[in-house]
């Protein structure tokens, strides 16, 4: 027998639906209105198991008990021929009356169950031998002949099975595979009941649960979840592969500056978040704006800038913030809200305008000037200077947040940590 693929069996909790990109398929599926942000959102959301698929389970005497132990995004589960795993979009383990059982959950918006049986055996992306064996797996653990399933969808072998699978791994006696459809027009749902008639199970309209059927140790059934979405949805262009990001940094905001400098961020590289626009072109816009309008200028007076920090994106500094209420050192920014057009350059103001926020040293200027009180002659001369729309400054190097707006009524405000504290009126 061959040695079943290895599978981690040691976990973490997530502490946001957002810590399931990087075991996505592809992190680019994370997208709103697409299955795998719904059932994260749905289900971290609910932090049990959601009102939708409750209402379903409810017609099913064993699981209308059913609360949530826990939950798993992306589970793969071995099916036994040391292959590739199947990944179930999330596997439930719940309580019920009687014990544990198990839910199998398949996320669909509009997308399909994948090829057919006889579509996925002749396509040549793996051996063939390799592809009948797990069919013949399958088909003996559910009970179907191999030369009938050529018109099913494969996709739904492969994760029913997984049900069974998990269940007897967990020594649970009832499971229930269900497709969690976050679709208006229930798309696709001819295809899953073709399926549920071939496996023995009848007809299951949409927002019903099958009866359960006999799988030796394991009392299985399955059905059909509505939990529509309403949209429309904008589509996020957020770089989450390498090439992107890489193209993304190379873009050029002024002669001195590339959008590679703004993009570092230590909580993102701590806490290993994507800090990077869900907008790239507005975030563009804005750091040109920026870049050539103050900080050009800047360092052409003065001297070479070090960035501090420029660019957040909304997950890093709404988790920062999250922090900083926590009162976790270290942490500094304010909430996503008061930051749009500021830090979190790829959203606009709640006027509607675009800006952009960097904090910067200036090397040079802090090696004369440390007495208390010196940041003024900055703040003064980049007030006197250049079209800022907001300094902050810092005890530490005289560094400073510099705001670029494209309001042209925006409040040229100082303020400061550095003494003399609080605002500063020229």
């Amino acid at each position: 027998m061959k040695k079943p693929a290895p599978l981690p069996r040691v976990h973490v909790p997530i502490t946001r639906s957002e810590d399931v990109i990087p075991h996505l398929g592809s992190p680019t599926h994370w997208q709103p209105g697409r299955s795998a942000k719904c059932v994260a959102d749905s289900w971290f959301g609910a932090n049990g198991i959601p009102g939708s698929v409750a209402s379903v389970l409810d017609a099913d005497p064993v699981f209308r008990s059913a609360s949530l132990l826990d939950a798993f995004l992306e589970r793969g589960v071995d099916l036994g021929d040391g292959e590739r795993p199947s990944q179930t979009d999330l596997m439930a383990v719940v309580a019920l009356e009687t014990g544990i059982g198990i839910l199998a959950i398949e996320a669909k918006v509009d997308e399909t169950f994948g090829p057919t049986v006889k579509d996925w055996l002749a396509d040549k992306d793996r051996d063939l031998s390799k592809k009948e064996e797990r069919l013949k797996l399958l088909c003996a653990l559910l009970g179907l002949d191999p030369a009938l399933v050529g018109p099913l969808r494969y996709q739904l072998l492969h994760r029913t099975a997984s049900a069974i699978l998990e269940a007897r791994r967990y020594r649970a006696g009832h499971a229930a595979m269900l497709v969690q459809s976050f679709c208006s027009k229930g798309s696709w749902h001819a295809d899953f009941a073709a399926f549920a008639e071939a496996a023995g199970f009848g007809a299951v309209p949409k927002g019903t649960i099958s009866a359960p059927k006999d799988f030796g140790s394991v009392q299985l059934r399955v059905g059909w979840v509505s939990d529509p979405v309403s949209g429309p949805f904008t589509r996020l262009k957020t770089p989450r592969t390498v090439t992107t990001l890489t193209d993304l940094g190379r873009e050029r905001l002024s002669k001195s500056f590339f959008m590679r400098d703004m993009l570092f961020s230590e909580v993102a590289a701590i806490h290993g978040l994507n800090n990077a626009p869900d907008d790239p072109e507005l975030a563009l816009a804005a750091g040109r704006g920026l870049c050539e309008n103050l900080l050009e200028p800047l360092q052409d007076h003065w001297g070479r800038l070090a960035i501090r920090s420029a660019y957040r994106s909304c997950e890093v500094n709404g988790f920062c913030n999250e922090m900083q209420r926590a009162g976790k050192a270290g942490y500094t920014c304010a909430s996503n809200e008061v930051n749009y057009a500021g830090h979190i350059w790829d959203r606009r103001d709640a006027q509607g305008f675009m800006g952009a926020t960097a904090c910067v040293v200036v090397p040079a200027f802090w090696e004369a000037h440390q007495q208390p009180g010196d940041w003024r002659i900055l703040a003064r001369w980049v007030h006197e200077k250049l079209p800022h729309a907001g300094l902050f400054f810092f005890p530490t190097y005289w560094a400073f947040n510099i705001t670029w707006s494209e309001n042209p009524n925006a409040e040229r405000t100082i303020n400061s940590y550095a003494e003399p504290k609080g605002r500063w009126k020229l």
